[in-house]
C-alpha cells in the first residue's frame, strides 16, 4: 500500500514541515490550562492550540480542516489538479463517545464540516478506539480500496483527530492517575505525579493508493489484542506488542533490518515495560545502530490521533531519503488504553 502524501498538526508542529522540525529538535509546547486545576488547586500543564477558545467540537473540526488543508499542500502538482474531479474514500478514526469529554455526534459533525474542503468524499467508514485505532483505520482503508472496481478511482484518505483538553477528559485522566505533573496530597504535602501523560490534541491525514508514485510504502501490519491491560495487577511483558511487531516484520525480507523505531512511550511505566520486552524479542531484526523516535515528547499525548501522527512523521522522513543507501526501514509500535496493540513497517 502506497502513501501518496501525509500531514499532521499538533501545537508545536502546526504543519507537516513544522512537525518535522519539532520532532527532530524535540520542541514541545506545554503551558498552563486556562481554567482546569488539579485536586490541589494548581493549574495543570497541557499542550494545546490557542484557538478556538472553547474546548468543544469546534476544536476537533478546526484541527481536521487544518490537517486536510495541509495534506492538499503536500500533494504533487499532478495530484492537486485531480482533486476537484476525484471522489475519495474517507476512513475516520476518532475516540468512542463513551470516553469522557468527547463531543456528541462527532463523526456526523466532522463529516459535514470537512466535505468538499477541499476533498469530496463518496463514502465514509468510522473506526473508534484509542491510541492504536489509526492502525486499524489504515487496514480498513486497504480492504476498502481492494473492493473498489479497477475502473474506478481508488484513493483513500485516513483521517484521525483527538483532543484531551475538555475538563471532563482531564478529570478522567487525573482520576486514573494518568495526568503528568498533577498535584496530589501526600501526608499533608503536595506531591507531583512524575508519570502519566501531558494531555494534548492533534489531527493527521494519510492519503493512500494501491499503486503509483509514493512517499513510501506500508510494507507490513500487525494488529492484535494484549491480554494484560493498563489496569491489570499483573506486569505487562509485551506479548501483544511483540506479536503485532512480528506480524508486521514477517512480510519484510530478513536481510532488511529495522533502522528506526517510533514508540508511543508517554510517561506510563507499563508502556515502558512492554516496549522493553518487545525490543528484546525482536532484537535480531534490528540494525545494530537503530534509532528511536518518541513523538509524545513533542506532541504530548494525542490519543486516537497517535498512530496517524506517527505514520505522517515517519512517511515525511522517508520521502526525504528516497534513493539513499542503506535504505531506511521504520517500525511503528502502538499500544492503547484498551487491549489493542498494533505495529506498522514503513519503507521505500
Amino acid at each position: 500500500m502506497n502513501i501518496i502524501a501525509a500531514s499532521c498538526v499538533f501545537p508545536s508542529g502546526p504543519s507537516m514541515n513544522l512537525a518535522e522540525i519539532a520532532l527532530t529538535s524535540t520542541l514541545s509546547l506545554n503551558r498552563k490550562h486556562p481554567f482546569y486545576v488539579d485536586k490541589t488547586g494548581s493549574p495543570i500543564l497541557a499542550s494545546f492550540f490557542p484557538e478556538p477558545k472553547l474546548f468543544d467540537s469546534t476544536r476537533w473540526i478546526a484541527m481536521a480542516l487544518a490537517a486536510l488543508d495541509d495534506l492538499y499542500r503536500q500533494l504533487s502538482t499532478s495530484n492537486k489538479n485531480l482533486v476537484e474531479s476525484t471522489e475519495y474514500l474517507l476512513i475516520l478514526a476518532i475516540p468512542s463517545e463513551i470516553r469522557e469529554g468527547v463531543p456528541t455526534q462527532l463523526s456526523e459533525n466532522l463529516f459535514e464540516a470537512i466535505q468538499g474542503k477541499p476533498f469530496r468524499f463518496v463514502d465514509i467508514h468510522i473506526v473508534k478506539g484509542g491510541h492504536a485505532a489509526g492502525a486499524q483505520a489504515l487496514n480498513s482503508a486497504v480492504l476498502a480500496l481492494q473492493r473498489i472496481p479497477q475502473d474506478k478511482t481508488r484513493i483513500a484518505i485516513v483521517l484521525a483527530v483527538d483532543s484531551w483538553l475538555h475538563p471532563a477528559a482531564l478529570g478522567w485522566l487525573e482520576q486514573e492517575d494518568l495526568l503528568h505533573n498533577a498535584g496530589r496530597d501526600y501526608r499533608g504535602t503536595r506531591s507531583l505525579n512524575p508519570y502519566g501523560r501531558v494531555p494534548s490534541e492533534a489531527a493527521a491525514a494519510i492519503m493512500l493508493c494501491l499503486t503509483g508514485p509514493a512517499w513510501c510504502k506500508i510494507q507490513g501490519t500487525g494488529v492484535i489484542n494484549e491480554l494484560v491491560s493498563r489496569t491489570d495487577t499483573r506486569p505487562c511483558i509485551g506479548l501483544g506488542c511483540t506479536k503485532a511487531a512480528n506480524d508486521a516484520i514477517a512480510t519484510v525480507s530478513k536481510t532488511q533490518k529495522i533502522t528506526h523505531i517510533f514508540s508511543d512511550l508517554n510517561g506510563e511505566p507499563y508502556r515502558a515495560d512492554q516496549f522493553g520486552f518487545t525490543l528484546l524479542r525482536i532484537s535480531d531484526r534490528l540494525e545494530s545502530n537503530w534509532e528511536r523516535y518518541t513523538p509524545a515528547l513533542v506532541t504530548g499525548d494525542v490519543g486516537t490521533a497517535t498512530a496517524l501522527v506517527h505514520v505522517a512523521l515517519s512517511a515525511n522522513l522517508l520521502r526525504q531519503v528516497e534513493g539513499e543507501q542503506p535504505k531506511q526501514t521504520h517500525l511503528l509500535l502502538f499500544s492503547s488504553d484498551d487491549h489493542l496493540r498494533a505495529a506498522l513497517v514503513l519503507g521505500m
